[in-house]
């Protein structure tokens, strides 16, 4: 049975490990993420931030501390848009500096899945393509919000 730790306890150690050239073996908490990861049976291995691109799977850490674990879907204006796979809402505002680390493949339970897949870049395409423009642009989204209330009433 795995051993639960907050990551703020454990990131000292994932940053030294990164740091020394190696990835870091991490299994996520939560929904998010799914159907790529299943919480209590796969993980990600995280390394370095050598670059960022658009359908990236990114470790931050939010103003507030929490760590996210999701999905570059946009870069606009020095900011990046994170989305979980299994989510609708979208997050503007992360910068480059909040992003820790970068998975660099996956386990589906003790299986290795390679970011380089053809399956794996298939899916990571359709996850990035299922937001619309109009999702992927906060004040476009407001002002369809406006309307749409304008409407209902």
């Amino acid at each position: 049975m795995r051993e639960t730790v907050a990551l703020a306890d454990l990131y000292p150690l994932i940053a030294d490990v990164i740091a020394g050239g190696s990835s870091f073996r991490l299994y996520p908490r939560g929904k998010s993420m799914g159907p790529m990861l299943c919480e209590g049976r796969d993980s990600v291995l995280l390394g370095a931030v050598d670059t960022i691109e658009v359908g990236d799977v990114l470790l931050y850490r939010r103003e507030n501390g929490a760590f996210v674990l999701h999905r570059l879907i946009e870069r606009r204006g020095g900011t990046l848009t994170m989305c979980g796979d299994n989510q609708s809402e979208l997050e503007f505002g992360i910068t480059e500096q909040q992003v820790l680390a970068k998975v660099v493949g996956y386990y589906v339970g003790e299986e290795y899945r390679a970011l380089d897949s053809d399956e794996y870049q298939k899916y990571m395409r359709e996850r990035i393509r299922r937001f619309p423009f109009y999702r992927r642009n906060p004040k476009l989204l407001a002002f369809l919000r406006k309307v749409k209330r304008a409407i209902i009433r």
